[in-house]
């Protein structure tokens, strides 16, 4: 009897911790692309820091039509309750112009103490030429180096959509819908 209160107590509890979260304020903080085609740009800053072995990659993969891209999706939520705010994972889609080019899975938990903001990341695979049918490859490293520019963000009609779970007994509890998040 004692641990049927103990799980009752826990549930209700994940419960109120999915509500606050879902009721957070969220926010599509920025992104970051880590790979592109092969190539690790995670520390580059402009097309000049690209080698010529990377630009001759880069330029095959133009010819092959296709660029794969690794990037990750940095989500802000801002808990303004008195309690914590947590899921145990959430769904999610990537789209540009209203076209969804990638989505997933996030398994971890995430928690948000009271009154307090956190920042968590989402990893993504996507094509780039898909996205960039007709661009150059001076054009595509053009976005991948300036990614946070608002007007190409707007450009290209960002918006990521997560919809929050949390475990209940043997199975989840999702969100209804999904929340939008935009740039």
């Amino acid at each position: 009897m004692t641990f049927v209160f103990v799980q009752s107590c826990g549930l209700l509890n994940q419960a109120g911790e999915y509500n606050r979260f879902v009721n957070s304020t969220f926010k599509l903080e920025y992104l970051q692309i880590l790979e592109i085609g092969g190539v690790d740009v995670s520390e580059m800053y402009s097309k000049s820091d690209l080698n010529v072995g990377e630009m001759l990659t880069l330029a095959g993969r133009v010819f092959s039509e296709e660029m794969p891209a690794k990037i990750k999706v940095y989500i802000e939520i801002e808990n303004t309750s008195n309690e914590m705010a947590a899921i145990s994972g959430l769904e999610w889609k990537l789209l540009m112009k209203e076209v969804e080019y990638a989505n997933g899975i996030l398994e971890d938990r995430v928690e948000v103490e009271p009154n307090s903001k956190v920042i968590f990341p989402v990893d993504a695979e996507i094509d780039l030429m898909k996205v960039f049918k007709s661009e150059s490859l001076f054009d595509i490293l053009k976005l991948v180096f300036n990614i946070n520019d608002e007007e190409q963000l707007r450009n290209l009609q960002l918006e990521l959509k997560i919809k929050p779970y949390y475990k209940s007994g043997s199975g989840l509890k999702k969100y209804p819908a999904y929340i939008s998040l935009k740039p």
